[in-house]
């Protein structure tokens, strides 16, 4: 199975943690059909299990093998408490029968660590599959095949745990080694640049990630053909990095490529194809078509719980999903119970402190501070930070989310000084782990110069963004979304300053870029219109202020409905720009003043809707 590592979805591992052909799998759902065949294939080798050992003895190399054909059918099975303990009883075996250095030994104490690693225990994983890679690596060589995968896995792991320095080498030794070998064509190949991609892209280096993603799909097509699923998963692969690179138009194009294969290979209800339902909603929420995102949405919420059930990973992650959804729509009352539901069913199967549980809290808190139910939000927030400091250490990129969003609840909460604090140590994480120049490092320093502003410390604030702003340019371009978040930061600021004639030609930028890159009825191309309009209000232009903010008033009606906080906002401001112009024409009463309202703009990492990697 293809892997691409995301946060909060279903967790897709190698498929060729072992030599042995039963030792191979991919993903299993249960059912009751599929839990009787396991149930009977358990008892049959139980059965030859013991036949086998009271002919040849316990460590004879054929009741080994049959034990590990049946840890591996536990495996598939999920139970997984009676897979570890029957690795182990082979692992141990093969060392009396065989010594540490056979192949067989080796292979037994890769299937037991790749298992922890299946089932989250990767502390009790790392050490495993280090050794087995350093006794491979000496008995069988660098370059050989097995010694390749195990530094292949041993990357995902390292990768799972956020250490990402430490996962580029062995993934790069892997591909390359691999590649020199089998040749480029090769699926083992394939499998492999698409998590050296995947990697690539969590450190933001994504046209290196971009010509990986390619290169696998490309030689997917050739060798297996457009209609197969190995095809299909690298295509969902390279289609969710165009998607983070805000090329959605290829991006749509390639998902419902991959959406209409999966329909006709595996059919409507199948657990991929509603994988790529939810990332194609995903999509469509980043492009703001909420419209079509909903239904998206909501039909791979209603097939996962049908397939899956509802406490299953991927389902929990389509509740957050279509939730994230809600929220940005302003239906706060529809997303706060499938937020809920996502945590609580987090809690129930994965524990308090599993990754995917600290994420739906971070969520959860996050729509809590948009409803101003800041204390319980706080809680949540602190939560989180205090779980992924414990499990991911403090330099892991989550880690370093959750203070960031802390810091944004903090500083609406008027809490100025702790917010400065964390947004120092999430900005020095940052740098230090992905470096000056990565997008969420900048954001984090936008994020920086926005708690500057509001203490009033507006030369330090004005230095953060100029020099972000710069960064940004250099490096995304002028039109990149990141680029156009940090200039209205800098022309909010000049604005508040009654640096006009600064702020107006950066306004017009946001906007201008928003409504190339997202297209006029985007919320945040009417946030950019109505900071725009608020900025020529102000310099007294208020027949184009009136103008945008009718734009503004009909865009948030059409998406939020006319009791939206927005669009009452909107509606307000139409009507202050309404007067002015009747004022001037008039020449009766000043009208009132819209406010300054640049919320919406301001960039909260950590997105709430999760893709997956299917």
């Amino acid at each position: 199975m293809w892997r691409r590592k995301t946060t909060a979805s279903p967790r897709k591992k190698s498929s060729s943690f072992s030599k042995d052909p039963a030792a191979r799998y991919g993903s299993v759902y249960s059912t009751v059909s599929a839990m009787e065949e396991w149930q009977k294939q358990m008892k049959e080798l139980e059965n030859q299990i013991k036949d086998m050992s009271e002919r040849h003895g316990p460590l004879h190399a054929k009741t080994l093998t049959l034990m590990n054909q049946l840890a591996q059918v536990h495996r598939e099975a999920n139970t997984w408490e009676e897979a570890i303990q029957v690795y182990h009883e082979v692992h141990d075996g093969c060392k009396k029968a065989l010594g540490e250095a056979h192949p067989y030994t080796l292979a037994s104490l890769s299937n037991l660590g790749n298992c922890l690693f299946e089932m989250d225990r990767l502390e009790e994983a790392k050490p495993l599959l280090e050794e087995t890679l350093q006794k491979q690596s000496h008995l069988r060589g660098e370059k050989h095949l097995e010694t390749l995968q195990t530094a292949h896995n041993l990357a995902l792991l390292l990768e799972e745990q956020g250490n990402l320095e430490q996962a580029e080498p062995l993934y790069v030794r892997a591909y390359e080694g691999q590649k020199s070998q089998l040749g480029a064509a090769s699926p083992v190949v394939m499998q492999t640049a698409v998590n050296l991609a995947g990697l690539k892209q969590a450190r933001g280096l994504l046209d290196e990630a971009e010509a990986l993603d390619r290169e696998a799909m490309q030689g997917c097509r050739e060798l297996l053909g457009d209609c197969n699923e190995q095809t299909l998963q690298s295509g969902n692969c390279l289609a969710r990095l165009l998607h983070e690179q805000g090329m959605l138009k290829e991006a749509e194009e390639l998902m419902i490529e991959v959406l209409d294969g999966r329909m006709k290979i595996l059919g409507e209800t199948d657990p991929a194809t509603l994988t790529t339902l939810n990332n194609l909603g995903g999509l469509y929420f980043t492009w703001g078509r909420w419209a079509e995102a909903e239904p998206h949405f909501f039909a791979a919420l209603e097939g996962r719980r049908a397939v899956l059930g509802r406490l299953d990973p991927a389902t929990l992650q389509s509740a957050n999903n279509l939730a994230s959804l809600f929220q940005a729509r302003g239906r706060l009352d529809k997303a706060e119970p499938l937020f809920r539901e996502s945590l609580a069913g987090r809690r129930n199967i994965l524990g308090d402190m599993h990754p995917d549980t600290l994420t739906s809290c971070s969520n959860l808190a996050s729509l809590l501070h948009a409803m101003s139910q800041l204390e319980e939000a706080e809680e949540l927030m602190n939560e989180a930070l205090v779980g992924r400091r414990s499990l991911l250490g403090n330099l892991h990129k989550d880690t370093l989310t959750s203070l960031n969003n802390l810091a944004g609840l903090l500083r609406t909460r008027g809490k100025h000084d702790e917010a400065e604090t964390l947004y120092e140590e999430a900005l020095r994480g940052r740098k230090e782990l992905l470096g000056s120049a990565h997008m969420d490092t900048l954001m984090t320093a936008n994020n920086y110069g926005l708690c500057l502003m509001s203490r009033g410390l507006w030369p330090q604030a004005e230095e953060m963004f100029k020099e972000v702003l710069e960064h940004c340019r250099d490096m995304l371009g002028e039109q990149h979304s990141y680029t156009l978040t940090v200039a209205n930061s800098l022309g909010s600021l000049l604005h508040e300053a009654e640096r006009y004639e600064e702020a107006e030609p950066l306004l017009r930028e946001v906007l201008s870029g928003l409504r190339e890159q997202l297209g006029d009825k985007h919320p945040d191309t009417l946030t950019g219109a109505n900071n725009l309009a608020v900025l020529l209000y102000s310099r007294e232009d208020f027949t184009q202020a009136a103008q945008l903010f009718h734009e503004v008033l009909a865009g948030r009606r059409s998406q939020l409905g006319d009791k939206h906080p927005d669009t009452a906002a909107a509606a307000k401001h139409l009507s202050a720009a309404q007067q002015a112009v009747r004022h001037l024409r008039e020449e009766t009463l000043e009208p009132e003043k819209p406010d300054k309202t640049w919320g919406g703009m301001a960039f909260l990492s950590g997105c709430n809707v999760c893709s997956s990697s299917a």
